[in-house]
């Protein structure tokens, strides 16, 4: 009788988990974790033992318990290109319907039975050195006979592989009008919202990246809407005024809100000048004294001085310390310049207190 028994409960048993396995499955769901600002591309792959890899995504399968096979594919867009092409295609072994994140491949009770790669796209997308463009999941969902049930799809965007993204305007060493300096840059897909930092740049030695970070910034301003593109810089809140005839620096950086962190993706920064009111008569005198300045033996170092952007004339004082006109020093110009036998020795002399 006891025999009898325990044959009784096992085949009720058999039964039972016969009766799960036929259940039709009512839930089968993908979800990419986004945004993805950045990820090694190995954690996209699909194959066993995924461990050690980042949760990229979720896949929940309803009810739990249920044989099943997942099969799928990974296609990649290239920003610039409209067409999709595979990197990847994959298909499971029979696994018991549940909820698993991407790592559980291979580690877990889910194995991986078959999976083919692309490997001449994986390599363009490797030597771009981070994923770029989009990437297409597509998952179809398979009873233990091999009939499909169920589908899932989802994609994926990195929004920028080398950490930068472009400044539209101004563009560099670009001059503009005090009241009419707009910056404009390329939307970051996923920011949350973006920041902006104008700087003086002292002198054109002093490296982009160096001025940007000098002290006491001109414009410090960190709540810029993600849906926004450009803001003009007279419109935005500034800790010390902008000055004509001065040169600055400009970076915009978009926000990228992840579970545990920010993360800050800045663009290149771009120098650019605002026009001063005497810019012409300046620019004016600076071209005629290159211009004598090439016919002189060393004037390449005159060259120099007056090349500079923000070289800026104060007073112009004859060899006796008097005051010039404007049309007095154009007159000597054009008479060296037409007479260039007539000079008989040329220096600069730097005076700080002038």
């Amino acid at each position: 009788m006891k025999i009898c028994r325990t044959f009784l409960f096992v085949l009720f048993a058999v039964l039972l988990s016969s009766s799960l396995s036929a259940q039709p499955i009512t839930d089968f769901k993908l979800e990419i974790f986004k945004p993805l600002p950045e990820l090694d591309l190995g954690a996209l792959s699909m194959a066993n033992n995924l461990s050690g890899a980042p949760k990229v995504f979720q896949i929940s399968i309803l009810p739990e318990g249920v044989d099943v096979i997942l099969e799928g594919e990974i296609k990649w867009t290239d920003i610039g290109k409209s067409t999709s092409v595979p990197l990847f295609d994959f298909k499971t072994r029979v696994f018991k319907s549940t909820t698993f994140f991407n790592t559980d491949l291979g580690s877990t009770a889910i194995r991986i039975a078959r999976t083919n790669s692309n490997n001449t796209e994986i390599n363009k997308i490797i030597n771009k050195g981070k994923p770029t463009g989009r990437f297409d999941f597509n998952l179809t969902l398979r009873n233990a006979q091999g009939v499909a049930v169920k589908f899932a799809a989802d994609y994926v965007e990195f929004i920028n592989p080398t950490q930068s993204f472009t400044i539209l305007t101004p563009s560099k060493d670009a001059e503009g009008q005090l009241g009419n300096i707009l910056v404009s840059w390329i939307q970051v897909p996923g920011s949350d919202h973006y920041k902006i930092k104008v700087n003086k740049r002292t002198n054109s030695n002093q490296s982009l990246e160096n001025a940007l970070a000098s002290p006491s910034p001109y414009i410090d301003f960190a709540n810029i809407p993600n849906s926004s593109t450009s803001v003009r810089l007279t419109d935005l809140p500034t800790l010390r005024p902008l000055q004509e005839g001065l040169e600055y620096v400009v970076q915009v950086v978009a926000v990228i809100k992840l579970p545990n962190e920010n993360k800050d993706l800045p663009s290149e920064i771009v120098n650019f000048r605002i026009a001063g009111t005497n810019d012409a008569r300046d620019n004016a005198i600076k071209n005629s004294l290159m211009g004598i300045m090439s016919s002189l033996p060393g004037g390449s170092t005159l060259m120099n001085v007056f090349s500079d952007r923000n070289l800026r004339i104060n007073r112009m004082l004859d060899e006796n310390g008097n005051p010039i006109s404007q049309d007095q020093l154009t007159n000597l110009l054009n008479y060296f310049i037409s007479h260039p036998d007539r000079v008989i020795s040329s220096q600069f002399i730097y005076n700080d207190n002038q």
